[in-house]
């Protein structure tokens, strides 16, 4: 018999194969050593029978225990990747970034000569974000806000301050927060509303601008559509243009352009906000853009 054929044999994969090549080789070294020739033709037909008859058995047996183990593998390998599917489902659910809240509250003492007031208070409730894979953007993200809400400026004590966020949120992979705050310098005869907004990518704790928003000369519609805003109002406006580095912020349908107390308009209208529909800014928002994906 052919030793490195039979040994090719017994290394395919499929059971079937192999066995029937086995029986093969088999009836065919019972051929060629002439035995059939010493059989009456009555008993050669019966051995050739047999062996065509076993033949056919064993590929049957051999094709449903391959059929078999073939089930199994698909079974097993289905199980693997749902598995693995479910590790990253839960991996993802583990670094999925949350916002928690923080505060911080000081007392400074005011030096100011001859000053009525003893200390300045300061007061902050802002977020700090965690949870995210990257601890170096996480940390950026973090120093980010605080450095818009002021927790760590360094304050002389001849002001009360106060900042809080008012809304926040993580849409997809954009961070958005607005925060409202008063500003009181001692002696002056009132306090001036603050506010202003944070948007930031929680993917590379780079922040998102109000230009990045647009495609360039987005200016001159975000001012038509502001102006007209202003002269339904009932005041005079002192708006002449936005910035690149405007304070916005998104909700629902419209996209709000936020101005601190005096800034816009007078002081007997505080904080201003300015709404603009997104659908009167289709034409102009960058494809690459966080407004892209809302659009």
């Amino acid at each position: 018999m052919d030793l490195s054929l039979l040994k090719a044999i017994l290394f395919t994969p499929e059971f079937g194969i192999a066995s029937l090549g086995v029986l093969m080789l088999i009836s065919r070294n019972i051929i060629k050593a002439k035995v059939l020739s010493k059989l009456t033709q009555e008993h050669s037909y019966k051995v050739l029978d047999r062996i065509i008859f076993f033949i056919g058995i064993v590929a049957i047996i051999g094709a449903l225990f391959w059929g078999v183990i073939r089930i199994y593998e698909i079974h097993e390998s289905g199980k693997q990747k749902a598995q693995a599917s479910n590790n990253t489902q839960t991996q993802e659910k583990l670094v999925s970034p949350v916002l928690i809240e923080k505060s911080v509250n000081k007392t400074i003492p005011d030096h100011t000569p001859g000053t009525d007031f003893k200390t300045a208070d300061i007061h902050f409730n802002y977020i700090e974000v965690t949870g995210l894979k990257d601890p170096l953007i996480e940390k950026k993200i973090n120093e980010y806000i605080k450095g818009i809400i002021g927790v760590d400026t360094l304050y002389d004590g001849t002001e009360d301050y106060y900042m809080e966020i008012v809304k926040s949120s993580i849409d997809d992979s954009l961070l958005s927060a607005l925060a409202e705050g008063s500003m009181y310098a001692h002696g002056a005869a009132g306090a001036t509303n603050i506010i202003a907004s944070i948007n930031i990518s929680v993917k590379n704790g780079e922040v998102i601008q109000f230009k990045d928003l647009f495609r360039a000369g987005y200016i001159d519609t975000i001012n038509s559509l502001a102006k007209s805003w202003f002269a339904t109002q009932d005041y005079t406006s002192d708006f002449e243009s936005v910035s690149d580095d405007q304070c916005f912020y998104i909700s629902g349908n419209f996209l709000y352009l936020c101005f601190s107390e005096y800034e816009v308009a007078p002081g007997s209208e505080g904080i201003v906000n300015v709404p603009i529909k997104l659908d009167d800014i289709r034409g102009i928002v960058s494809k690459n853009g966080p407004l892209a994906y809302i659009l």
